[in-house]
């Protein structure tokens, strides 16, 4: 069975959750917690992470939040795991 960290689980809940909102607009899923299924305190370290290695983006701003910067498609599991873990991740 294939484990993951909590770290690795919650980026790709965030991804998920942008990924689904594509097209809507940046999504913020540290604002709505209980939708996104993780806490604010976590996934703001873990959004910035996933940005650093330029997987979203974020936009500021009264209607601000995150977007992907590729297809949801062109973004392999792994890539968010190695993102969020490192190299020995893989």
């Amino acid at each position: 069975m294939l484990r993951f960290t909590k770290r690795a689980d919650y980026g790709l809940m965030a991804i998920h959750y942008i990924a689904t909102h594509d097209g809507l607009g940046p999504s913020a899923p540290s604002g709505s917690p209980r939708s996104s299924g993780f806490r604010r305190s976590c996934s703001a370290k873990i959004l910035q992470r996933l940005a650093k290695r330029k997987l979203i983006v974020s936009q500021n701003g009264p209607k601000g939040g995150y977007v992907l910067t590729r297809h949801p498609g062109d973004i392999s599991v792994g890539e968010v795991v190695r993102a969020l873990e490192g190299r020995s991740a893989s």
